[in-house]
């Protein structure tokens, strides 16, 4: 079952009896609810005791007690106490417009695996199979790719983790909860696809935690050292072709990524987490030329309603005499608002409506500038787009999702710099 922390918390805190009626699809149910058991535990009262207890019949009685606090995903088999196997799938139906064909996409197949190695050690991994994953002749846009593969290493139980491995890199909010079944819309954010390179991953090193601030202020941070960029950045295609190899860089400097995250405390919204990203290193072969960003993200919740906003700037020194076409600064940024509803003499009408049901109105407006120093050069350099969607969740981790995009471009010629985009999908946890 997919438990939503970010609802969860706040109803603990305030004892709220309609515990169920807070479930949602976040996939930070386990992160953030363990992290919030951490948290409760560094509360010495006598309502911590009994907060603390409730937490962790909910646990027991939801059949996830026994999955690590890192999973960012949904953990479905058990082979004794030591391994899980699970993932997620998606398919998809697209009418991308501007003289596409519609047609069907089997997008992606990941299955996860979690090992326990002992007890303050696990490893994790996810492996992503994209269009069929195979070679083969009459397959395209395919491939298999170790998405994540970590060594954790526990340092202090519920508030430090050492990680060792494929990182996926705390640059934005989107790609460290970017899983299809998660989102409650089909494509992913412009900007954390051309600046925050989701799904970002490379080789390195991180330290991840939670701390308390005082009160029911708290803070959570992930930091990496990684490969980072190389000079691959691009108008059209953003940071996505500047990734790294996973075995080799093109120098010796190493990047930093890093996200630090505050829950602020509100009496009258149930969750307001507020999120900083930053990164820093050196891009060209012989390390002299620096790439810097930051960036911003919000998740607001209150009852039915979500609100999801993230923006990203990153600044790219290039060599004396570059080109205008060679990217200098790139921003971009989205809101997204959704409603979650079902009617309650629906459920139990049919198999498929069932306690865990809910349909979700949801839109989107996002914006990029790739290139600030050229205007519609490329496709992506100057664009903006609104997205309406609808979905229907006969369970927590299985979606239906419905959307179509109003797409705007500045690139000269393009019919008008418009190509709508109708897609419908099926995603689930497995």
């Amino acid at each position: 079952m997919l438990i939503t922390v970010a609802a969860l918390a706040p109803s603990l805190r305030a004892g709220d009896e309609a515990l169920a009626k807070r479930l949602d699809r976040q996939n930070e149910q386990l992160k953030q609810l363990q992290h919030e058991v951490a948290r409760l535990r560094a509360k010495e009262s006598t309502e911590r005791v009994a907060i603390e207890s409730e937490v962790e019949e909910y646990l027991a009685a939801s059949d996830v007690e026994d999955q690590p606090r890192h999973n960012r995903g949904t953990i479905g088999t058990g082979f004794g106490n030591r391994v899980r196997l699970g993932g997620y799938f998606s398919l998809e139906f697209r009418d991308d417009g501007d003289g596409q064909t519609m047609e069907f996409d089997q997008h992606r197949l990941v299955p996860k695996i979690q090992a326990d190695i002992a007890e303050a050690i696990t490893f994790e991994t996810e492996i992503e199979i994209e269009g069929g994953g195979a070679d083969v002749g009459f397959l395209d846009g395919n491939e298999i790719l170790v998405e994540y593969a970590v060594l954790v290493f526990e340092l202090i139980e519920n508030q430090l983790d050492f990680s060792a491995g494929l990182i996926l890199v705390p640059w934005g909010r989107f790609n460290l909860y970017h899983d299809d079944p998660l989102n409650d819309l089909t494509d992913r954010p412009l900007v954390a696809r051309r600046i925050g390179a989701t799904a970002f991953d490379q080789p390195g090193v991180s330290l991840s935690g939670t701390a308390t601030l005082g009160g029911d202020w708290f803070l959570d941070f992930n930091v990496a050292l990684v490969q980072g960029f190389d000079d691959g950045f691009s108008t059209n295609g953003g940071v996505r072709d500047a990734r790294q190899s996973f075995r080799s860089d093109n120098n010796d400097n190493k990047q930093v990524f890093g996200r630090v995250v505050i829950d602020v405390p509100s009496g009258w919204f149930d969750l307001v987490e507020f999120g900083v990203s930053f990164t820093y290193g050196k891009h060209d072969s012989s390390g002299e030329l620096a790439n810097y960003g930051f960036g911003f993200d919000l998740f607001v919740k209150r009852g039915a309603f979500e609100l999801i906003a993230e923006y990203m700037n990153l600044r790219i020194e290039q060599p004396a005499g570059a080109a205008l076409s060679e990217p200098r600064r790139m921003d971009g940024w989205y809101v997204e608002i959704a409603y979650h509803f079902f009617p309650g003499n629906w459920r139990g009408r049919h198999r498929l409506f069932t306690d865990e049901s809910t349909f979700t109105f949801v839109v989107r407006v996002e914006g990029i500038d790739l290139n600030n120093n050229t205007d519609g050069s490329a496709f992506r350099d100057d664009l903006f787009q609104v997205t309406i969607g609808f979905n229907f969740r006969p369970v927590e981790r299985n979606v239906l999702k419905f959307s179509y995009t109003f797409v705007d471009s500045d690139q000269t010629g393009f019919d008008g710099g418009s190509a709508d985009r109708f897609l419908i999908s099926w995603a689930t946890f497995f």
